[in-house]
């Protein structure tokens, strides 16, 4: 297993540990659960701050860092990890989180379509990544930028400064 690959694991394994929580099961289910229809629902564990901070901005400086084309295999590998981190994070986000005003973002009409054009460039750039298509790299994470810039405007300015 390449190095590579283990931290693409790490990071699924983080991100679903966070999503999912860890507690372990302690009794069988009920018969009302058994009956339940098989719809997962999500219940946000962390953050978006946390989801944003841990998946969200590592993965999209990965995308942006490759203005250049990748020189070698290892790089397209770590591009691909990227964007699936990206399109499952950003398919969190979507969730909710634990935060403060979380619940209430993911409600506004302006929070959902920054969230969508995010899925969609995330989806774009794995596109590209797997056709090793760079310029439709490159086309697809300059669709990423506006919306996390706007994002961070309209609901938490002061990200904006810190950084």
């Amino acid at each position: 297993m390449t190095q590579g690959s283990q931290r693409f694991r790490n990071r699924v394994l983080v991100l679903l540990l966070a999503v999912f929580g860890c507690s372990p099961v302690t009794s069988p289910p009920t018969q009302s659960q058994e009956s339940a229809p098989d719809a997962l629902t999500l219940v946000p564990e962390v953050t978006i701050k946390e989801l944003m901070e841990k998946t969200i901005t590592p993965a999209t400086n990965t995308i942006w860092s490759y203005y250049e084309p990748p020189a070698e295999e290892r790089d397209w590998v770590l591009l691909e990890e990227a964007a699936v981190t990206m399109l499952a994070a950003v398919s969190l986000n979507a969730a909710g989180g634990t935060g403060p005003m979380d619940n209430e973002w993911v409600q506004d009409p302006r929070w959902k379509a920054f969230n969508l054009v995010m899925l969609q460039a995330s989806r774009d750039a794995l596109d590209a990544i797997r056709a090793r298509d760079h310029n439709a790299l490159l086309a697809a994470s300059d669709v990423m930028y506006p919306p996390c810039e706007g994002c961070h405007v309209q609901f938490n300015p002061g990200v904006i400064n810190a950084q």
